[in-house]
């Protein structure tokens, strides 16, 4: 059941993002952020001291000392396994024994999770290290900070793009979201504010920009600016048609691998298929990589910027990388009364 306060003051997301940190804080009210704040730290997360992190606090412009912890594929591995239908403890049990088999490690090495996804028999199973853990949470709790809760990333960023589908009746609303970051990517499926599909893909941004130093003998720092560039038909004719050329093998690469997804997804889930895709993250969205997605998978793409709860936030809020991570955690207590036992990792330290 959903909680009855209309204001939900959100805990301090801290999003482990693109090789940095991301810090976010809003309050979800009436069908909106309010307050929204975010702060980036290119910095290495295991290089942060417990005095970085009260400086960073401090300056971040957020309030409170609970905090939930969004992890990425690259630090709790995550990998989609087919299980069969058993009581929540057992399918946690049997996702962990199979993650160490796969990883050929001891048990008391690894602290995991399981999710499961869709109604196919597919769960999300995590695991990381204990010691790289620790070494995450350490400087946090030191800097007087209290974890409330550890998810990973797919989990924060369905979060954040299903802040109007919550109720019951939006279950039907199916929607595709490929989040693509600098260095990886994922492609979901959400029913409603459900994770009902998710595939991590190697495809990333910094392949994009590789590419297109490569074809125009430009410095990567010139390439990021290329390839920030065509967000729009109106950009610069000559630099648009030197990014579509030397992105378009990748381009297609994404869309054969969403294009597989949303047919795996359309096999293994009896509910309704899509009707959009959503690109999110930090290097998802050009008009190249729109156009080749929309043709293949025949289906309206968008940015994430132009969703009605997002179009409403401060570009210098979605220009941060990692935004749409940290502000989904932090509002990871909105959701504590439906679905909290199966979006977290219980045992945080």
């Amino acid at each position: 059941m959903f909680s009855k306060k209309k204001n939900t003051k959100g805990h301090v997301g801290i999003a482990l993002h693109d090789g940095g940190v991301t810090l976010g804080q809003c309050t979800w009210k009436q069908g909106g952020y309010q307050h929204a704040a975010v702060k980036r730290i290119n910095k290495n997360p295991r290089d942060i001291s417990s005095e970085d992190w009260q400086t960073y606090m401090n300056h971040a412009g957020i309030t409170g000392s609970d905090c939930v912890l969004s992890l990425p594929p690259s630090i709790a591995r995550h990998q989609i396994l087919r299980l069969p239908n058993m009581p929540e403890q057992e399918l946690k049990e049997a996702a962990a024994w199979e993650m160490v088999d796969r990883l050929g490690v001891e048990r008391s090495t690894l602290q995991f999770d399981a999710i499961p996804v869709g109604s196919g028999g597919d769960v999300l199973a995590i695991a990381i290290d204990q010691q790289t853990l620790s070494s995450l949470l350490d400087p946090i709790y030191a800097a007087g900070m209290y974890l409330t809760a550890i998810e990973p990333q797919c989990v924060s960023v369905a979060r954040t793009l299903s802040m109007l589908h919550r109720r019951q009746s939006d279950q039907s609303v199916v929607r595709c979201v490929l989040d693509f970051g600098m260095h990886d990517s994922a492609f979901m499926v959400l029913a409603g504010d459900v994770l009902v599909f998710y595939k991590h893909l190697d495809h990333s941004g910094t392949r994009l920009v590789e590419a297109i130093a490569s074809h125009t003998n430009v410095t990567k720092d010139q390439a990021c600016r290329m390839l920030a560039g065509p967000q729009s038909s109106n950009d610069d004719a000559e630099i648009g048609k030197a990014v579509r050329d030397a992105t378009r093998g990748i381009h297609e690469a994404i869309a054969t691998d969403a294009m597989k997804c949303i047919r795996h997804y359309g096999v293994t889930n009896r509910g309704p298929l899509s009707s959009q895709i959503i690109v999110a993250g930090s290097s998802g969205w050009n008009r190249h990589l729109a156009s080749v997605v929309a043709n293949s998978c025949s289906q309206e793409v968008i940015s994430s910027r132009e969703t009605q709860h997002i179009c409403a936030l401060a570009d210098e809020i979605v220009e941060t990388p990692g935004w749409h991570v940290a502000l989904g955690a932090s509002l990871a207590s909105i959701h504590q009364h439906r679905r909290g036992s199966d979006t977290t990792i219980r045992e945080a330290a």
